[in-house]
């Protein structure tokens, strides 16, 4: 997950011949909280009849009465949040990836990086490995206790509503996930430790360089996203 689009790397199992699945959302932890002129890219992404839910709430949240010209923000980053405009950004999020055929209700091993990881350090569960339910209620207590306060907190409820929405649609609540940006890689192997950070484009390549298959799934129906 990111500022303007979120993805989404799954690996089938770790059988040879097995497929890897990578798709895209065109929403981010930015997109409640920015105008933006619309275009013939915006109008294919959000406001497309073909996804008539997400067309339907993102009209809703970001638009105002009248023609699609461009939309508004949802709330600002330093001003107070309606509780159910955040309801609302969460519902956006989970049409939208259901509609676009997201998997849902995997189980295995999930990999949390990017927004997806700062998320887990707001909600203070980041480097741990966990089931997803218990990621799940580590996001909705800080998602509370932020609605709670009077301001200031406008980016931080985007993002772990974003996660929340993403991880609650995709991920069964007994799936694992570990929410970490920085490893080290070559340990195991006896050569020289590197430290290495991974960021949004992990899964990309690991999937065009075929590194999935032999090094990241150990174990059958383990996936990563």
């Amino acid at each position: 997950a990111g500022s303007g689009s979120s993805q989404v790397t799954l690996r089938q199992s770790a059988r040879p011949g097995t497929g890897t699945y990578n798709s895209s959302i065109p929403l981010g932890n930015r997109t409640p909280l920015v105008a933006m002129k619309i275009t013939s890219g915006h109008e294919e992404a959000l406001f497309s009849s073909a996804f008539p839910e997400t067309r339907r709430k993102a009209r809703e949240l970001l638009c105002g009465p009248g023609g699609l010209s461009e939309t508004r923000p949802a709330w600002t980053e330093e001003g107070p949040t309606e509780h159910k405009r955040v309801q609302l950004w969460k519902e956006l999020v989970a049409a939208c990836a259901l509609e676009r055929g997201f998997p849902i209700n995997r189980r295995g091993l999930f990999v949390g990086i990017s927004a997806v990881y700062y998320a887990a350090v707001e909600a203070g569960c980041e480097n741990k490995l966990m089931e997803v339910g218990h990621f799940l209620k580590c996001l909705e207590n800080k998602r509370q206790e932020l609605l709670s306060m009077a301001s200031g907190n406008g980016r931080l409820l985007a993002n772990l509503t974003l996660v929340a929405a993403l991880v609650q649609t995709v991920l069964h609540t007994s799936a694992l996930i570990v929410c970490k940006r920085r490893w080290v890689v070559g340990e195991e192997v006896g050569e020289n430790p590197v430290d290495f950070v991974a960021t949004w484009t992990l899964g990309l390549y690991l999937k065009q360089s075929g590194l999935l298959d032999m090094h990241v799934m150990t174990a059958e129906d383990s996936d990563i996203v």
